[in-house]
């Protein structure tokens, strides 16, 4: 079936490999492709049982069960090798690069193994994965990765996330400059505070929260679903006309800081 301005979320037909797809707001990217029919393959680092419990719920509903595939990103090999077990079943249409590893902590208490452990995951596994599976992408191919405010503001504990949020987005321009002459889109969507179980790992999540929802015109924090809709968005045909882009999606909480 046709993916057309009239069906936006009908996604039958199309290959999608989300990274971090198993928790959070990877999930809930999946599970919203799923219902709009497209073959999944999950990446995800350690806990099976989670990623086991996705597949399963998305069974439950009905819809065809996700390939799940063990890879750390912190190796570039394991993230080459998710990218081959994506293609094997297809040229790859959509990537969505939801995974991210840190911790919370000022800049100037950040270890160097922390800095790179932070940057190979967030940043430099988009790009190594972007590489493997663009060449054979096809036109109207999609490429999204998740940011977060930390890239452009300074928030409490994000010393090495926030940096490598802003080199994403750089990364996420340069593709799309060098993409875009084949019809492949590559935008970003910055989150505000989405309440997630790794977000909730912040020592002030409660405090952090309480703030969020203060300085929002809707008076609440993200979900993951929020800030999934947006991504189905950005793949669907209605964005045709947006490349190199980070949406910025956080309820209006910032707009008075």
């Amino acid at each position: 079936m046709t993916v057309s301005p009239g069906n936006p979320c009908d996604f039958t037909g199309k290959r999608a490999l989300v990274t971090g797809g198993t928790r959070g707001i990877g999930a809930a990217v999946a599970r919203a492709l799923a219902r709009g029919g497209a073959s999944l393959v999950l990446g995800y680092r350690s806990d099976e049982i989670s990623a086991r419990a996705m597949a399963a719920a998305i069974e439950e509903e009905g819809f065809e069960s996700p390939a799940l595939v063990p890879a750390n990103l912190v190796h570039p090999e394991e993230a080459r090798r998710l990218a081959a077990a994506a293609a094997a079943g297809g040229p790859v249409d959509f990537l969505v690069h939801a995974a991210a590893l840190g911790t919370f902590k000022p800049a100037l208490d950040v270890r160097a193994n922390q800095w790179d452990l932070t940057f190979s995951v967030g940043t430099r596994s988009f790009l190594l994965l972007a590489q493997a599976v663009a060449p054979s992408m096809p036109r109207g191919g999609r490429l999204v990765a998740l940011s977060s405010l930390g890239s452009v503001r300074v928030l409490p504990g994000y010393g090495a996330l926030g940096p490598s949020k802003a080199a994403l987005e750089a990364v996420v321009r340069q593709l799309a400059m060098e993409l875009g002459p084949a019809g492949i889109l590559v935008n970003a969507v910055s989150a505000g505070l989405v309440d997630t179980p790794s977000v909730r790992l912040h020592p002030d999540f409660d405090a952090l929260a309480a703030r969020s929802a203060a300085a929002s015109p809707l008076g609440r924090i993200g979900t993951p679903e929020d800030v999934a809709r947006v991504v189905v968005f950005l793949l669907g045909p209605l964005s045709g006309w947006i490349t190199g882009q980070t949406i910025l999606a956080d309820a209006g909480a910032s707009l008075g800081v």
